[in-house]
């Protein structure tokens, strides 16, 4: 599979993902989401568990699969993308609803990371003030290697994920009256 197209299915997921998260969120608004809620608090950590090894598999497939060399902030962001996996297998195999705080706090600096890089890489002006621009020797943070239907670059892939695990957190707790 060349490049271009791994990068179209991945893209297409994350499209997908994001469809998901509006809905849940519209629900959430409105408050239609008490039939979502019950489902989550029984489900949610099977899915934090599967998003997080979809973003190991989706990382791994641009740098290793097709060489694309990860910037300081990717790195950044992976620190805290991969310990999801184990966050959300130990979570399910001890029946441990804290993993969700372990996970919130992950995905909420995670989150600052990636945004942060998003607007580097459309901010021109942020991009040369970046700290990525510290280091000449790795790959530049403002680059992007790939973008899919206008708007989904690799840091854009990496703030859904973490919206995601943060939507999944806030569905899978219970209501405060």
């Amino acid at each position: 599979m060349n490049a271009y197209l791994y990068q179209y299915i991945i893209a297409t997921a994350v499209l997908i993902i994001q469809a998901v998260l509006l809905t849940f969120i519209i629900m959430m608004l409105t408050k239609q989401d008490r039939k979502l809620r019950a489902h989550m608090r029984k489900h949610g950590m099977v899915y934090g568990m599967i998003l997080a090894i979809a973003a190991i598999i989706g990382s791994l497939g641009f740098s290793e699969g097709y060489n694309f060399e990860p910037c300081e902030l990717c790195w950044i962001q992976r620190i805290f993308h991969y310990p999801q996996l184990v966050i959300f297998a130990v979570g399910m195999y001890y029946r441990d609803m804290r993993a969700w705080s372990y996970s919130l706090w992950l995905a909420i600096l995670g989150l600052i990371v990636g945004v942060y890089q998003v607007l580097i890489q459309f901010s021109p002006t942020l991009a040369e003030s970046s700290i990525c621009n510290l280091n000449p020797s790795t790959a530049d943070c403002s680059e992007v290697l790939i973008q899919a239907y206008g708007y989904i670059t690799i840091p854009v892939m990496s703030v859904t994920f973490f919206v995601a695990l943060i939507v999944l957190y806030i569905l899978q707790r219970k209501k405060q009256s």
